[in-house]
Formats: structure tokens, sequence, C-alpha cells
């Protein structure tokens, strides 16, 4: 499944946090959690609309739990966005499981005059991380560091 910024409906709900910004995710599957949250994370920091899926590239993190692959896949977007300037909007996860994640993602260099950009990030942080089964789906939240 490709998950786009332009699909309708909210991809997260932000939640309270004192300093940074938080996010909780639901999806009835695993790979969709994580298409989700990369897309609410980057959506954080940039217009995702104005987005065009214009180059496809890989994205693959391993991990030793759920929690450390989400973290990683999503510092790894992050990364691309901010050091590679490369915004995603459109997210197929191929693969997830406590090991790792892998994704193709689409979208394009950032172009100052046709992108807004919101809030800077700093990185996703530990504090309160959390992935796993929700009723007959998939839940997290993320807290990331502005």
């Amino acid at each position: 499944m490709v998950t786009r910024a332009r699909d309708p409906g909210p991809l997260a709900r932000e939640i309270e946090h004192t300093a940074d910004l938080g996010l909780e995710v639901e999806a009835p599957t695993l790979p969709l959690v994580f298409e989700r949250a990369g897309l609410a994370v980057l959506g954080l920091m940039i217009d995702l609309t104005a987005i065009e899926p214009r180059q496809q590239a890989e994205v693959s993190v391993e991990g030793e739990t759920l929690e450390d692959v989400l973290h990683d896949w999503l510092q790894a977007l992050l990364l691309r966005l901010q050091v590679g300037q490369f915004a995603a909007c459109e997210i197929t996860v191929t693969h997830v499981d406590p090991q790792g994640v892998r994704g193709i993602v689409a979208g394009e260099r950032v172009d100052p005059s046709r992108h807004r950009l919101y809030t800077e990030i700093k990185g996703v942080t530990y504090h309160r991380l959390a992935v796993g089964p929700r009723g007959e789906g998939w839940w997290a939240r993320v807290i990331v560091d502005v």
C-alpha cells in the first residue's frame, strides 16, 4: 500500500508534550503505522501537499526492537529532508519487523520558492516512544525534539 500526504483523513493526532511535539498514529497494519508516522513527522517540518512524487528512493534501517526500528526509520526520513533536502510525500513500507524496515519513498528536492517550511525538528526521541498492537490494528507514539 502507498500512503500519500494527500490521502483523506488525518495521518496522526498531535498529543500534548511540555517542550517537544508528540504524535500518535493508528492503522490496521504495522506497515501502515510506519508509513503514516513517517509522513506525519515530515509534515511537521514541511507542507507535504506541495511536494510532488518526482523521484523515488529506497530507505531501510535495522534494529533490535520495533521501537528501535521506528525511531531509526523516522530519523532516516528526517535526515533525507534535513541533509539531502529531499521531502517524501508518498511512502510504501515493503517489510517491517523487530529487526528492520524497508520501504520506498517518493518525493522531490525542496524548493524554497514552492515549498513552505514549518518547524525545524532536531530529531526523534526515545522519550515515551512506543509501537504495538491495539485492538484490531497497530498504534505508535512518537515525540520529536524541536
